[in-house]
């Protein structure tokens, strides 16, 4: 990939669900530094470290799952999604918007790009609709207290797969 940077074919690379171990590793011996580390964070797993880490050393830190996997994975693994939260519920009928809008305005907030998947046109109008507030410094911090460090994402769980056996 880094050849591909050289030979002008691409402008950046970067990586995908690097840990901070993994993403220091990299940072070490990667001639061009990775533009971005695409990983899984939202309000039930916040990975401020992994964050910061990141942003310290100019790695732009792209959310692939800003929502917590919401109802797919409600279904496929029986997670609860921070759509349900009563804190994350509380703040959107503060601000008069709904939790996943709540939950996208933390990702901004937070310096971070978020990726949400919808094929709904009215989600998709939805998820538009949350630069016209912004969240206060309490409400930020209220938000980092629904942290359950919980990984919504886990193909392995749906294939049957133990990781740890």
């Amino acid at each position: 990939m880094e050849d591909l940077v050289s030979m002008g074919l691409v402008r950046s690379i970067g990586i995908s669900n690097y840990d901070i171990f993994l993403t220091r590793d990299c940072l070490a011996y990667a001639k061009v530094k990775p533009a971005v580390n695409q990983i899984e964070t939202h309000p039930y797993f916040q990975r401020d470290s992994l964050v910061k880490f990141c942003q310290k050393h100019g790695v732009c830190v792209t959310a692939h799952t800003p929502l917590g996997g919401s109802v797919a994975n409600t279904e496929w693994f029986g997670s609860v999604s921070c759509l349900d939260d009563p804190v994350l519920k509380g703040l959107a009928k503060k601000y008069n918007k709904t939790v996943a809008q709540i939950v996208l305005r933390w990702g901004i907030q937070r310096n971070t790009v978020i990726i949400p998947k919808t094929s709904k046109p009215e989600r998709l109008e939805e998820n538009f609709m949350v630069f016209d507030f912004e969240l206060t410094k309490e409400d930020m911090d209220l938000i980092k207290t629904v942290d359950r460090n919980y990984r919504t994402n886990q193909p392995a769980k749906f294939w049957g797969i133990d990781l740890y056996a």
